[in-house]
């Protein structure tokens, strides 16, 4: 079993430079702790579906088919606009699919961890599963905005595990305080997992590992629904374009 490390870095937009001169370094050191493998992915020719954030799963699925992942590899995933504030913890799964519900109370794929067993690769077909995308990627629901808007369209490989595991689309409930999370909150006909099954396989961590808001950062913000202190941070998501504050990566990895 090994332990990789992925990031994509093909974002043409005000990630590039700042994750190539600063945040690549950072991603390193945390592998060289943890006895990561380091990938990165720097082209993607054809994004899948027109979309490079597809092959957050789409590309873990093709370098297990090249053969780079094998059977019980884990595989840590992420964004390009994240920041390892924190790297005395390891990002491994204690089961199969670990993932952070946001201090915007989001479900959030920005950082996932997944172990590629049966359960993990069954996960990564369905999320991407060209039926279901083609039978939901132009259904309008009411967004957080109360408004019409397509989840798919905008919020793509997350709006399938939410599909997928039957969570409402927004909730100004902290989910980490709904029961089950939110899993089950809004199940449909394309609600694939029970939830027996959920919580075998799926750990949900709380929002200091995803920090997509800090009020003294960004202003006030409406969707700032899981509050967390800003020493307490231990992934910071610079999400929408948010302001990088380089004394982030200027921390110690390990304190």
């Amino acid at each position: 079993m090994k332990k990789y490390f992925f990031v994509i870095a093909d974002y043409q937009d005000y990630r590039r430079e700042f994750f190539e001169n600063i945040t690549r370094a950072r991603n390193k050191e945390y592998c060289h702790l943890h006895g990561f493998e380091y990938i990165e992915l720097n082209k993607i020719e054809e994004p899948f579906r027109g979309n490079i954030t597809w092959h957050k799963f789409k590309s873990i699925l093709d370098l297990a088919d090249e053969g780079t992942f094998k059977e019980g590899d884990i595989v840590v995933h992420l964004d390009a606009d994240m920041c390892i504030v924190d790297g005395s913890v390891s990002f491994a799964t204690n089961k199969t699919f670990t993932y952070a519900i946001d201090s915007c109370n989001t479900h959030c794929m920005g950082f996932y961890s997944l172990k590629l067993n049966e359960w993990g690769y069954d996960l990564l077909r369905n999320i991407l599963d060209e039926k279901r995308y083609n039978s939901l990627k132009d259904q309008e629901t009411v967004d957080s905005f109360e408004k019409m808007s397509s989840f798919w369209e905008i919020f793509k490989e997350q709006a399938s595990w939410y599909s997928l595991a039957g969570i409402k689309r927004h909730s100004w409930y902290p989910f980490m305080k709904m029961k089950h999370f939110g899993f089950h909150s809004e199940k449909t006909e394309f609600t694939l997992y029970e939830l027996n099954d959920l919580y075998r396989n799926v750990e949900i961590l709380p929002e200091t590992w995803n920090v997509t808001c800090v009020p003294e950062e960004d202003g006030k913000y409406i969707f700032y629904i899981n509050p967390s202190r800003r020493e307490d941070t231990i992934i910071r998501h610079f999400v929408g374009g948010r302001r990088w504050l380089i004394s982030y990566f200027q921390k110690k990895m390990i304190v």
